[in-house]
C-alpha cells in the first residue's frame, strides 16, 4: 500500500536508499546496532529495526548478521530479547520491550534469504513468546498487547500505545496461523479508538488498562505528564499503512484534529513522518510529500540514531516495501 508517492522537487531517497544509509552508519559488521549519539549503546528495538531496513535495502546477509547477534547475545531463556546493552554486548536491562520482540518476529517471518526455514521458526517462536509473556486477555479473551512481562504483572497492566501496530499483527496472524494475532489487531484498533476519542484526540505516549479501556497515564516510574511524544508519534505511521479502514480512518483524523496544526512534539524526523502518514490517510498527498522530504533532510542535516532508522523505516511503511497487508 503506497501512502506518499508524491511528485515535487529534490525529493526524498527511496526506501531502499535511505534503508541502507541506516545499515552503513549503525551496523557493525557483526549484527551491533549502535547508537552513536547516545553513548554507543544497543538496544533491542534498534536490532529490531535494521533486520527490517536489511530486508527493505535488499541485503539479507545483513539481516541475518544482526539476527545472529541479537540471538546470541539478548534472548532470554522465555525466548523474547533483553531489550538494553552496552556497545559491546553485556546486558544492562534483562527486561524485553514488547515492540521489539514483535518486530524481530516479524522480520524473522518475512525473510525471504537464505537459510528462511530457520529463521522463520525462530519468527514462529517468538510471536509465541510474546503472546505468553507480553499480552493480557481484555474481557472476551481477545489479546491486548502491553510493554512488557513486568507490564503484564503490574495493576494496573501498562500499555505503551505505540506498541500497538494493527498491520504487522494482522501480518503475524498470517504468517504464524495463530488467530490470535488477528484478534490483537482489532483489540489494537478498538483500544487505541477508545484512547484518542476516535481519532479527536492524540494519543499519549503511555497508558494503563483500566476497566478493560485504556486510559493515558504518565510514563512509568514518573517523570512528565501524560502526552504526545516520540513514542506516541509511531502510532500515526502504524495505523495509517494498518490494513484495517477503521486504523486509517483514525489516523486520518489525527491530520485534521492535531497534527496539520504542527508537531506536538517538537520538530524531529518520526514527528515530520508522522505527520506525512496522518495526511496522506487524510488525503493530503501533497502535504504528506513536502513533510517526507522534510523529515529526510532534517535527518541527513542532524543525524540520530532514532531520526534515521524512521527517516528509513517510515518511507518503507508508507511506500508498501514492508506491506503489512501482503504480511511481507
Amino acid at each position: 500500500m503506497s501512502l506518499s508517492a508524491c511528485a515535487g522537487s529534490a525529493p526524498a531517497p527511496p526506501a531502499p536508499t535511505a534503508a541502507a544509509g541506516f545499515l552503513a552508519r549503525y551496523v557493525t559488521h557483526d549484527g551491533r546496532v549502535i547508537r552513536h549519539d547516545q553513548g554507543g549503546d544497543i538496544v533491542s528495538e534498534g536490532q529490531a529495526y535494521a533486520m527490517l531496513l536489511a530486508e527493505t535495502a535488499g541485503r539479507p546477509e545483513r539481516t541475518r548478521a544482526v539476527w545472529s547477534w541479537t540471538a546470541a547475545h539478548l534472548r532470554r531463556p522465555d525466548g523474547l530479547f533483553a531489550w538494553h546493552a552496552t556497545g559491546s554486548g553485556r546486558v544492562e536491562d534483562p527486561q524485553s520491550a514488547t515492540d521489539a520482540d514483535v518486530l524481530i518476529a516479524y522480520a524473522l517471518l518475512r525473510y525471504t534469504g537464505p537459510g528462511a526455514d530457520e529463521l522463520r521458526s525462530e519468527g514462529r517462536r517468538t510471536a509465541a513468546a510474546v503472546l505468553t509473556n507480553e499480552a493480557v486477555a481484555l474481557p472476551g479473551g481477545a489479546p491486548l498487547l502491553v510493554a512488557g512481562p513486568w507490564a503484564a504483572s503490574a495493576s494496573p497492566p501498562v500499555v505503551n500505545p505505540s506498541y500497538l501496530m494493527p498491520g504487522v499483527f494482522e501480518a503475524l496472524g498470517r504468517l504464524t496461523g495463530d488467530d490470535r494475532w488477528t484478534r490483537a489487531a482489532a483489540a489494537a484498533v478498538a483500544a487505541i479508538h477508545e484512547l484518542t476519542d476516535g481519532g479527536r484526540r492524540l494519543p499519549t505516549d503511555w497508558a494503563v488498562l483500566s476497566g478493560g479501556r485504556l486510559v493515558a497515564a504518565p510514563a512509568p516510574g514518573g517523570g512528565t505528564a501524560a502526552g504526545y511524544g516520540q513514542d506516541a508519534a509511531r502510532l500515526p505511521v502504524w495505523f495509517a499503512t494498518a490494513c484495517d479502514p477503521g486504523a486509517r480512518r483514525i489516523a486520518a483524523s489525527w491530520w485534521r484534529d492535531g497534527l496539520s496544526a504542527g508537531d506536538p512534539a517538537g520538530v524531529s524526523p518520526l514527528g515530520l513522518i508522522a505527520r506525512s502518514a496522518a495526511a496522506a490517510a487524510a488525503g493530503a498527498r501533497p502535504v504528506a510529500g513536502r513533510l517526507r522530504r522534510r523529515a529526510a533532510a532534517l535527518a541527513a542535516r542532524a543525524p540520530t540514531y532514532y531520526g534515521d532508522a524512521w527517516a528509513a523505516l517510515g518511507p518503507a511503511l508508507l511506500d508498501g516495501s514492508i506491506d503489512q497487508c501482503r504480511g511481507s
